[in-house]
């Protein structure tokens, strides 16, 4: 299975673990992870806004203001399970 055959919400974990996203140092804009989806930004946010609410990310604003996503220990365990 490829990337393409999961939902947007799936791609979006996947491209959250396959860019390294799992710290604050390498959190990522929504605006990158929609450019990369090829999506509104919207729709990105309104994701990991839920995806925040169910302990799979964690945002957080850097120093210029800008608000960045990574994945915790619970979401990287929910896109390995995808693999399965």
């Amino acid at each position: 299975m490829n990337e393409e055959d999961y939902r947007l919400s799936e791609r979006l974990l996947l491209i959250l673990h396959n860019l390294g996203a799992t710290s604050q140092e390498r959190a990522k804009k929504s605006d990158e992870l929609a450019n990369i989806l090829q999506t509104d930004v919207n729709e990105v946010n309104q994701i990991l806004d839920r995806y925040q609410s169910e302990g799979y990310t964690i945002s957080l604003t850097d120093n210029e203001g800008n608000i960045r996503h990574y994945l915790t220990g619970t979401g990287i365990i929910r896109v390995c399970s995808l693999f399965t």
